[in-house]
């Protein structure tokens, strides 16, 4: 089982891996957020941004939110250090290099490239990449112990419909931004939007005939029905993840996709007949995911967190 689970882990973080390092700390930056006797900086923030390039092709006003939210990942990452030490666990630089190994041959055999040249296309280099696969086995190490069959059945019960080849039938309203507008586009479009969703729910009109009113897909012209979906590889992920969030008869809130704003119900349900064992590797890194989730939640609990007054406005707070 902790094999299995390694190597789950270790391909669903191949693209992470490439791109984000642990950044070293500098003591004469200032500091960001103290959690316990650990700290934040801003030279941290900086290098983890452009490890990721996530500060590049953003507008000025995503910035902010970027920031934040690249905060709030470095926090839970200096959590998850603070409790692999705590736990005594120590990887060895053997396991290090075989996981390495093992990423350069799915490199070359995947996509055909090198892992030299994948690190170089990405901004990384060798030393961030070995650092990072050594903290994701520690993390693989520190969850191990709660991802027993127990668990994994209970994963498979809280996701089932996204695993076992359940289908749903959606319809949905989509309104494209007004790019004459400029930056307030999205967010009239949203308001649109969610004006729509307040008469649906008044029943001033159907869902099928808002769809004819206001939507700009062409499943317009039957209410919005798109047919049944899948969870996994018929819609892009933002639309699905909505979909099947819903009930018959749910509807969503506003949200957008690179297509637009939407709206989205669920009008029937074609139940899936996969097993545990049929699924059971994406219900592992489901698992493995939420065990890291629980950890982290548990430690800002009992971890002091102080943000500085910059990350605070970063926060939106005041």
């Amino acid at each position: 089982m902790k094999r299995r689970l390694a190597a789950i882990l270790a391909a669903a973080s191949v693209g992470l891996v490439l791109s984000a390092g642990v950044a070293a700390a500098d003591d004469t930056a200032d500091v960001l957020v103290t959690l316990g006797t650990a700290s934040i900086t801003r030279a941290d923030l900086a290098a983890f941004l452009a490890r990721t390039g996530a500060d590049r092709g953003q507008g000025g006003g995503q910035q902010p939110a970027m920031a934040a939210a690249a905060l709030e990942r470095l926090i839970d990452e200096r959590l998850l250090r603070v409790a692999i030490a705590d736990a005594g666990i120590t990887i060895a630089p053997e396991e290090v290099q075989a996981a390495v190994e093992q990423l350069r041959r799915q490199l070359q055999s995947g996509r055909g490239v090198s892992l030299e040249k994948a690190l170089e296309q990405s901004g990384g280099d060798t030393a961030g990449l070995t650092r990072q696969i050594e903290f994701d086995l520690a993390v693989t190490r520190l969850i191990g112990p709660r991802i027993d069959e127990a668990a994994l059945a209970a994963a498979f019960a809280r996701h089932r419909r996204e695993l076992d080849g359940t289908r749903v039938r959606v319809s949905h309203v989509i309104l494209r931004p007004d790019v004459g507008r400029g930056d307030d586009a999205l967010a009239t479009a949203f308001r649109r939007t969610a004006d729509i969703r307040a008469a649906v729910l008044r029943q001033d009109l159907s869902f099928a005939e808002a769809a004819a009113r206001h939507s700009a897909g062409p499943s317009r012209h039957r209410g919005g029905d798109l047919g049944f979906i899948g969870r996994h590889g018929d819609a892009i992920e933002p639309f699905a993840r909505e979909a099947f969030a819903l009930d018959v008869g749910g509807l969503s809130q506003p949200f957008a996709t690179p297509f637009g704003v939407h709206l989205v119900t669920v009008t029937a349900v074609e139940p899936g007949t996969a097993t545990l064992e049929a699924v059971r590797p994406q219900v592992a890194e489901l698992a493995a995911r939420e065990a890291v989730r629980e950890i982290v939640a548990g430690l800002r609990k009992t971890t002091p967190i102080t943000y500085s007054p910059e990350s605070r406005r970063l926060r939106g707070e005041q």
